[in-house]
């Protein structure tokens, strides 16, 4: 900490582990204490970095405890899960360090933002785990919102990749994060046509590579893609070769033969998609779901893949 502070502020800064002992309830006297002090001005840091359930109005409590005991300014040493946390702390005029970036030290009129972050937040286009955090919403009731817990759970994303993934959505105007009660549920800021459109140009193609096997090659579980799924759901005429969909991650896709399709017979081959991302979460009815297959086209320019687009979408 003391490095990366000097690093931010361009001075020296003196940091202390403070071992005395405090008037305080037994809880509050266990945490890591550290006397800070720079340009002149002295303060201590609390770290609370562990303790997840801690609700921002207890940490305000607590706070004008430990500066009474203490005899200084007091900030608290936190890990920020989304952009909702950070800004619910500075509306509550709760100092805090969460490094590296975010420093939120009014006591000595300081505020940084970590740009890295919010770069990455808004970003122009949804990492898969993003976009799937987005479909999961998307393909729920209007009214509906979900613990950020139970999606990651529901998707098998790890905490990390949740709340990045939430933090980008939040950046980009699409949901909304709110406590429920020890928690954080989150939920669409629109109904379910208005977050489809104002989310089209952060969509990524899912799929990462397309490769052509013997169909008689290895069975594996698999949902049609392409325009064979697209073919289904519409007046388009199915292609020559058969297509599905299985995630880049399978075991399977490393036993897979890949063979050049214009020396074989099309009814004995299949094309198969690489997708970023398992479509087996949002699968219906042995199909992708309809907005994966539609950022499936981003490239295609075929009017008939248009309008059949355009009509599946319509009645999703």
């Amino acid at each position: 900490m003391k490095k990366q502070l000097e690093q931010y502020f361009g001075c020296k800064v003196k940091i202390a582990e403070y071992k005395n002992k405090l008037p305080l309830p037994i809880f509050m006297t266990m945490r890591d204490i550290i006397l800070v002090e720079m340009y002149g001005v002295s303060f201590a840091i609390i770290d609370v970095m562990k303790e997840t359930e801690l609700s921002i109005a207890a940490m305000k409590k607590q706070k004008a405890k430990y500066e009474e005991a203490l005899q200084c300014s007091v900030a608290y040493a936190v890990a920020l899960n989304s952009i909702s946390m950070r800004n619910a702390l500075v509306k509550r005029g709760v100092p805090f360090v969460a490094l590296p970036g975010n420093i939120f030290l009014p006591f000595m009129g300081i505020i940084l933002q970590d740009v890295r972050h919010n770069q990455y937040a808004k970003a122009d286009k949804m990492m898969p785990a993003t976009q799937m955090v987005f479909l999961e919403l998307l393909y729920m009731g209007d009214e509906d919102s979900m613990l950020k817990s139970e999606v990651a759970n529901k998707l098998n994303l790890a905490k990390t990749s949740i709340t990045r993934a939430s933090a980008q959505l939040e950046a980009m105007g699409l949901i909304q994060q709110v406590k429920s009660g020890t928690e954080i549920a989150i939920r669409r800021n629109y109904p379910r046509k208005e977050y489809y459109e104002n989310a089209k140009t952060y969509l990524i193609n899912p799929v990462q590579k397309v490769i052509t096997i013997r169909r008689c090659e290895v069975i594996f579980e698999s949902f049609t893609a392409g325009e064979t799924a697209l073919s289904q759901q519409s007046e388009l005429n199915p292609p020559s070769i058969k297509e599905c969909a299985i995630y880049k991650g399978e075991e399977v896709v490393n036993r897979l033969e890949i063979v050049d399709a214009r020396s074989e017979n099309p009814d004995a081959c299949l094309k198969v998609q690489l997708w970023k991302y398992n479509p087996f979460y949002f699968a219906r009815e042995g199909r992708v779901d309809p907005v994966s297959l539609a950022c499936t086209f981003q490239d295609n320019e075929d009017e008939r893949i248009e309008v059949s687009i355009e009509e599946m979408l319509e009645e999703l």
